[in-house]
């Protein structure tokens, strides 16, 4: 992910909060009280809270704070 795009989010964190707390009802509100520095913190968060694992984690939460994503590319079988 991009800093930029982060940058944008943590901008106007309160409404991304919001979304983060609707979707991961067991996140802890003190955490997601200020912006974090990057978004890898908020996935650790919301994987320990949500029986998750990071890669998981982190995949859910960028899904919803960044809905608009390109494919990622397939990968070609070698052979």
């Amino acid at each position: 992910m991009r800093q930029l795009e982060w940058t944008r989010i943590t901008r106007n964190w309160n409404q991304a909060a919001g979304r983060l707390r609707q979707r991961f009802p067991h996140v802890d509100d003190a955490a997601l009280s200020d912006a974090p520095p990057q978004v890898d913190e908020v996935a650790r968060h919301v994987a320990d809270r949500h029986d998750l694992t990071l890669h998981e984690a982190r995949r859910e939460v960028e899904d919803l704070l960044f809905p608009v994503r390109l494919p990622e590319p397939l990968q070609r079988a070698a052979g």
